[in-house]
This record gives C-alpha cells, structure tokens and sequence, in this order.
C-alpha cells in the first residue's frame, strides 16, 4: 500500500517543472535543482543535460507531465516535450524521495 499524500504529488509536479522551465529556457542551472547530484541522462553523467539545455539555448517547447505512479518514497513520471527545436521527445523520469525532497534519479529518453 502507499504512503504518497497529495503533498507528495505536487512536489513531484514542482521538481518536474523545474526540468520542462529549463529546457524551454536553455538553462541548465535552472533545472539542475531537481536532480540528484548523481542521476544520469540515458546511463550518462547528468551534467550533459544540464550543458546540453544551456549550449542549445530558449526554445518554443512545450510539455505534459503525467505522474505514472507513486509508491511510498519512488515515482515514475513522463514527459511529453513537443517542439523542441523542431522535435518531439518522450521522457522517462524515476524520482526517489530523500532528506532533500523528490529529487530525479534517472531520466531515459527517445525521439518520438
């Protein structure tokens, strides 16, 4: 059975925004509070999103978040990012709640 409450829900919400502002904004920086200090990007470093979304710049992107599932202290979310420089993309994203709030452990991604 799981312990998620509604606050649970709404801060996995908050960590996933913080991902979709910085891509739409090219800001690494932006985003980077919402990962865990060691999560990966498709089983690479985490820190080539956060230069990739910075070198890359603003876009016109837009995104759906859908929380898949919570269960106690982990999440699954997917995100839908249309437009971004002309592509769309699908993301897998696992959250796991520490001392620190929901922070993104992993996120795996594929062109859609």
């Amino acid at each position: 059975m799981s312990t998620a409450k509604l606050q649970d829900y709404q801060e996995i919400l908050r960590v996933a925004q913080l991902y979709v502002d910085g891509c739409a904004k090219g800001d690494g920086a932006m985003m980077q509070p919402a990962f865990h200090e060691n999560a990966t990007i498709n089983g690479a470093p985490i820190q080539t999103l956060f230069d990739g979304a910075t070198q890359a710049g603003a876009t016109d992107s837009h995104a759906q978040v859908d929380i898949l599932d919570v269960v106690n202290d982990v999440a699954a979310i997917r995100i839908t990012l249309e437009n971004y420089f002309g592509a769309d993309y699908v993301d897998f994203h696992a959250l796991k709640k520490g001392p620190d709030g929901w922070k993104i452990m992993a996120k795996v991604f594929t062109e859609a």
